[in-house]
């Protein structure tokens, strides 16, 4: 059962990683169009309150665009598409928690090397949840620490494995 859990879990990462690259080549594909040809801009209508776009207006390579005044009413930077930024947001803090945890993995392994007593390494990183599991940006969302607080917890486990260096 063990074998067939793990063969299926091999199956389901190959896909991700076969998804991921074609994802990849197409957003590849899709900057090198944009840096050839221009983009035409042919929305009508205003994706914040739906009505038709006049001018001035606000377009974004996204594909959304705004009425001149609803993006400033709306908009918390002028370089950002009001619309994509709290999904672009979600998965920007997913990437920095992750560069965060492989740090700690970085430090860990370096720690579990330089070790004399690597079992005491070990048991004091369990011992501080280290090796709970990591969120992929494939996982859904759990109700857990809110990556903002995860982030902390580890810059402090971080902090004081440092010192005990």
């Amino acid at each position: 059962k063990k074998l067939q859990k793990q063969s299926q879990q091999i199956a389901q990462d190959e896909l991700r990683v076969r998804r991921y690259r074609e994802e990849t080549t197409r957003i590849r594909q899709e900057i090198q169009e944009l840096k050839a040809s221009p983009k035409i801009f042919q929305k009508t209508k205003c994706s914040i309150c739906n009505s038709a776009l006049e001018l001035p207006s606000v377009h974004f390579l996204c594909g959304h665009s705004f009425h001149q005044h609803c993006f400033e009413s709306y908009s918390e930077s002028d370089a950002d598409c009001p619309t994509c930024l709290p999904e672009n947001r979600k998965v920007m803090d997913m990437i920095r928690a992750q560069e965060q945890k492989r740090d700690l993995h970085d430090q860990f392994q370096h720690q579990l090397k330089c070790s004399n007593d690597s079992f005491s390494v070990i048991a004091d990183y369990f011992g501080r949840g280290v090796f709970n599991k990591l969120t992929l940006l494939t996982d859904p969302p759990t109700a857990r620490l809110t990556p903002s607080l995860e982030a902390g917890l580890q810059r402090d486990l971080l902090m004081h494995s440092r010192r005990g260096t």
